[in-house]
């Protein structure tokens, strides 16, 4: 499994998008990786970001705090996005979902792994 070395931090669903990254070397790499997911976007291999929370929002409604993009190269669905919400019930939730179609693969509640 791949990584792509950026992480998103959204401070709402159209929220703003950050990528970090803590040294010269990763912010090369991350620059690489960012024009990989673009290109992907691009392609119409994956979904915006916006259409992916648009999606998931209509199943599981919360607070976006953190978003990552991987690619999980040769994996069953490739591309997907980890998404932690916080509910309205104060529950953090990391959801899994195809990057490609906006399917909730995975739903971990407190540490357990729960299919949608």
């Amino acid at each position: 499994m791949k990584r792509i070395a950026f992480f998103f931090l959204l401070q709402a669903l159209a929220g703003t998008v950050l990528v970090a990254s803590s040294s010269r070397g990763l912010a090369q790499s991350a620059g690489v990786d960012h024009d990989r997911a673009r290109a992907a976007v691009q392609s119409g291999e994956i979904m915006p970001l916006h259409e992916i929370l648009a999606k998931v929002s209509e199943k599981q409604e919360g607070r976006v705090l953190e978003v990552r993009l991987n690619d999980l190269e040769g994996g069953l669905h490739g591309w997907v996005y980890d998404i932690r919400l916080f509910t309205p019930e104060d529950e953090v939730l990391n959801l899994r979902v195809d990057a490609g179609t906006a399917t909730i693969l995975r739903i971990e509640r407190g540490g357990t792994g729960d299919q949608p």
